[in-house]
């Protein structure tokens, strides 16, 4: 289900729900998405967004210049989200923060989210991540969201080093008497 609406500065495409491109969509978070233009195959499961693209899920938000949002089937035939590549000038992921969770955000120019297996981000060519105060970046860096974990890699080849600054949190300080 497609809706065109007329944005300022050019022809917009908002779709309500992406996952709503078939009938039969199953899944447990609904997925908005905002672009200037959308190319979609539901024969093949991938549909091409471009142009200051939005893409919003639950607590996350992901923007970039163009995103490939591919789906895949159960064997209900039902369609869910499998993953997601953008690319951008950059690439932005934003987690708000959560009651149990830091805020966290993320940037480069080319990034894959996965929706499953587990639910992860990796930024690749270059990039930052700051989770809370701390901040990471290298080459190419992965994000557990359910797990909390980063993982960062720099480039040998190139001596770009993975940096990274850590805060300790304001609970532990106050539980340390050393």
């Amino acid at each position: 289900m497609k809706h065109l609406t007329e944005r300022p500065g050019g022809l917009g495409v908002g779709l309500a729900c992406v996952l709503l491109l078939a009938t039969s969509v199953a899944m447990a978070e609904p997925i908005d998405l905002d672009a200037d233009q959308a190319e979609i195959d539901n024969a093949r499961g991938v549909s091409v967004y471009t142009g200051n693209v939005v893409l919003t899920r639950g607590f996350r938000r992901i923007t970039g210049d163009r995103m490939t949002v591919h789906l895949s089937r159960d064997d209900a035939g039902d369609q869910a989200l499998d993953h997601v590549v953008v690319e951008g000038e950059p690439a932005v992921y934003n987690q708000q923060a959560t009651e149990d969770r830091r805020a966290v955000e993320a940037e480069a120019p080319r990034m894959e989210y996965h929706a499953a297996g587990p639910e992860r981000i990796i930024l690749l060519e270059g990039a930052r991540l700051v989770q809370g105060r701390n901040t990471f970046s290298g080459e190419r860096i992965e994000y557990e969201v359910a797990a909390d974990v980063v993982q960062a890699r720099g480039e040998p080849d190139t001596g770009r080093r993975v940096q990274i600054t850590l805060f300790p949190d304001d609970e532990d300080e106050e539980g340390d008497d050393q």
